[in-house]
């Protein structure tokens, strides 16, 4: 008989799912950072940010269209008196041909 165990327990986490879309430029390397941004009205000491940096190298000589969703995990879970506000941004640097 297989047993199932479960470290997490209880959650202490909440996942956060963003979804992003975005063009990345032929021959260059990109980078897309996603933050989140938690706020709590009532309590403020709450507020704190959570961010990921995903690089992409696009060695093709087409651009290369981003639509993908990524998962970021806020610790401690939420609460139901906190606000996120998601952000993306990218930034590139074209590479030498």
């Amino acid at each position: 008989m297989a047993i199932s165990l479960n470290f997490d327990t209880p959650q202490t986490s909440t996942p956060r799912v963003v979804n992003v879309t975005g063009t990345v430029a032929a021959s260059s390397i990109a980078y897309l950072t996603i933050k989140l941004n938690v706020t709590n009205s009532a309590t403020p000491a709450r507020d704190r940010s959570f961010y990921r940096v995903v690089p992409f190298n696009n060695t093709s000589a087409t651009a290369l269209a981003v639509d993908s969703a990524y998962t970021l995990a806020i610790v401690p879970k939420l609460l139901g008196s906190d606000t996120v506000v998601a952000v993306a941004a990218w930034s590139y640097t074209p590479t030498a041909e």
